[in-house]
């Protein structure tokens, strides 16, 4: 998927999820299939917004993403 693809698709859907690390990270869409896809924008409370498609990982006991090399559980982040 190219990044232009990313972008267009977080911006046009609504905040699932945010988290306050990295100036804001926004869940916009999570993708279902064989792997598991999160749409995520950083930087959304900052000057400089990043699109990122990450793959989601399972765990044993839950389910989180990688970001610039942190594990970040997505029962961390609040519900919009």
């Amino acid at each position: 998927m190219s990044k232009r693809a990313v972008k267009r698709t977080c911006e046009n859907r609504t905040t699932i999820a945010y988290y306050s690390g990295f100036g804001g990270l926004e869940i916009k869409h999570i993708e279902f299939g064989i792997e598991d896809y999160i749409y995520l924008v950083a930087g959304a409370w900052s000057g400089k917004r990043t699109y990122h498609r990450l793959k989601l990982h399972y765990g044993t006991k839950n389910c989180y993403v990688r970001f610039r090399g942190c594990r970040y559980k997505l029962s961390d982040f609040i519900r919009a």
